[in-house]
Order: C-alpha cells, then structure tokens, then sequence
C-alpha cells in the first residue's frame, strides 16, 4: 500500500480520480504493482499464409448478450463500495480512538457528495441515484451504521441548503472539481471545534429540518473512496483512500477490506509521513533513494504489525491481514524502480504472524494490553547514515 504526504473524519468521494498530491509525492509513495493486462496471442498471416482466423465460439441460441452497464449501474456499485468505505473507517477509527491511540478528532458518521464534483453528463444520473430534491448542491451519501449521524435519523439523500447559517459552496462549470465540497468540510471542521453542528436538510419530499448533530470521537482521519480501477489504498497523514478496484477485489469480504483499511489508518497514527519528513533528506539523490527505501520498508512493517491489533479492538479478525496477503500477494510482489519499498509479501506475513503472537501474549497477561509500537509515533526515523 502506498503513503503519500488532522482533520474531521466526515468522509467525501473522490470520484474525479487522484487528489494532486498522489502526483506531486510521486517518490513518497510506495505502491504495490498491479498486474499487466494478458496480451493475446495471435498468428498473423505473415507467419502462417494457409491458415484463416478461427471465429470465436458462438454463444448459445438462449443466452442473451449482457447488458451494458449504464451510468446508474455504475452509480450503484460506487455506493455500494462507498458504504462499505465509510462504515469499516468508522468503526477502525472510533475503537483507535477510544483506546487512545491516536490523536483526539470527531466523527460525524457520514459522507458528503456534491454535484460538481461529478462530470456534467453525469450529474443528473447522481440526482437520480440520490433522489436529490431539485436544487441540491450538497447532500449526504452515505451513512456510516450506528455513526452520529444515523443515529440522528440523518439519511442518504439529503440535500444539505444551510452549513452554520451559510449556503453551500457549488460548482458552476463543467470541469468536475472538489473545490466546493472541500470548503464546506473546512467549515464543518472549524464549527466542531466549538460545538454540535448546524445545518439545514432537504428531502425530496420538500421537508426541510433543523439539526444540531454532536460529533464523537474518532481518529483525525477521513475515509474516502476513489474512481481509480487500480487496486490500491492511500494514506497522506489525514486522509485513507480506498480505490474502486481494491474494493472490487475484496468485494463481499469486509474483513480484507478493513485489513487494508487498518494498514493506512496505522500510517497515520503512527506519523510516517510527518516523521519522514522531519528526518530530512540526505543532499545526494542516490542516497536519499536507498535510504528512504529502508526507512519506508521499515514503516511498512511497522504499519502491518500495528493493523492487527486495530483489528482486534475493532472486533475484525486480527489474522485478515495474513489471508488477504496470501491471495493478493503472489500476483502483486515485484521491485520498485528505485528500489523494494516493501517487503516481499511472504515477509509481511511471517511479520503479520508473529505480531499476532506478541498480541496475544501481550493480551493474556493484560487483557489492556497496548501495542509497544505506540511508542515510535514521535521518534524520528534513522537508518544507515544520512
């Protein structure tokens, strides 16, 4: 998984692709390679003038050609992949939370959509999707179980017409953008601080509500989903963002999917990005790349033992991260350009086991047991000379 680079865990897609940090901290990611499309093999006639093209087999006279998918399909697996996002981060970071793990954030349970933030042919399909009353910028798209907000009775498809007495920001132009959903976060941000939030909803029945809806605490994190087809997670010191491919891949198994969720969270817990920076960087490129490739294996490491045990306060199966790594291991481990930013995946596991042995040793003899891991969250990194 890759790290890349505190705030209000409220959620947000990202549906537009990568934020531009992904670019702009391309040597500070660490990124599992994913597999090259198959490349089919064909004979040209060059190579075999006697021989025609075998027409592919027919289908059967009774089974009809698939559908194609249409935008509210696609729509429907974003929020289905969304939900799933939002309700696993929730639960990993209100347990790390409240076993003092991390540095004290709010939760609000939700995530926020706006309509900009979507292509302009596609934003109607996004009111249809939501049900969205006419006129809705910003709305909830998701509500994470037993979060904040569903326990208000706040619900997806709510327009939201009024942040602390303002109107929402919203996107006027075709080219999709974050711009306007990032400030009103900014702003729900900035009102937790002193207090419950204030807003005002719109349903699509045109019942328009008042609330005052209290946080909990969290970890200063935020969840989000990306449109990426790679199968691949992030994590930049405030943000964990899934992409759409690793929630296809770990479809209909959340326990993988929080033990890739778990891995990003323990980055930011345990400081990666602010440490690594705060270990400066040698001046001679050469050195700074083989350095940072041990001290980002290092981290890896680090980051995979501290999962299990957000797992196990989680109430997830803390081994997950073993048996995820030995499906998605063998057809994703090769080396990185500028040298291994990870470990071989037969390495994180046998790191993976032996962490879970600590844990539960550490936990039969106390069962308040903390990871001793905790303890590096403000030491800086060094290995090998700078």
């Amino acid at each position: 998984m890759a790290i890349v680079g505190e705030q209000v865990m409220s959620g947000g897609s990202v549906w537009a692709g990568r934020w531009s940090w992904l670019a702009t901290a391309a040597l500070f990611a660490a990124m599992l390679p994913g597999l090259a499309p198959a490349t089919a093999q064909t004979t040209s006639p060059s190579q075999d003038p006697s021989s025609s093209p075998v027409p592919p087999p027919s289908a059967p006279a009774d089974t009809a050609p698939a559908r194609p998918q249409t935008a509210q399909d696609r729509l429907t697996t974003w929020r289905k992949q969304e939900d799933r996002v939002l309700a696993i981060g929730e639960r990993i970071s209100v347990a790390a939370a409240n076993a003092g793990w991390c540095d004290p954030g709010q939760s609000l349970g939700w995530t926020l959509g706006e309509i900009g933030q979507y292509p302009k042919d596609l934003r109607q399909a996004v009111k249809n999707q939501w049900r969205l009353p006419e006129g809705a910028v910003l709305f909830v798209a998701s509500v994470a179980p037993d979060g904040a907000a569903a326990r208000a009775g706040i619900t997806p498809g709510m327009a939201i017409v009024s942040l602390a007495g303002r109107s929402p920001m919203r996107n006027p132009y075709a080219m999709p953008s974050r711009h306007a959903l990032e400030a009103s976060e900014r702003l729900i941000a900035r009102r937790l601080e002193n207090g419950p939030l204030q807003f005002e909803t719109l349903a699509n029945d045109g019942t328009r509500r008042s609330w005052e809806l209290q946080s909990r605490p969290a970890c200063p994190t935020r969840f989000e989903l990306s449109d990426e087809t790679e199968e691949q997670a992030y994590a930049d010191g405030r943000v964990v963002q899934v992409t759409a491919g690793m929630g296809t891949y770990t479809d209909g198994n959340d326990e993988e999917l929080a033990a890739v969720m778990a891995h990003e969270l323990a980055h930011n817990i345990l400081r990666h990005i602010a440490r690594s920076q705060e270990a400066g960087t040698p001046n001679d490129y050469t050195r700074y790349l083989n350095r940072y490739s041990r001290v980002s294996r290092k981290m890896e490491e680090e980051a995979d033992r501290l999962s299990v045990w957000i797992l196990h306060i989680a109430g997830y199966t803390p081994s997950a991260p073993v048996t995820f790594w030995q499906r998605f291991g063998p057809n994703h481990d090769s080396a990185h350009p500028y040298g291994r930013l990870h470990d071989p995946w037969r390495t994180r596991v046998a790191a993976l086991e032996d962490e879970l042995r600590l844990m539960r040793a550490a936990l039969a003899a106390d069962p308040q047991a903390r990871p001793a891991l905790l303890e590096l969250r403000h030491v800086v990194p060094i290995f090998g000379q700078p």
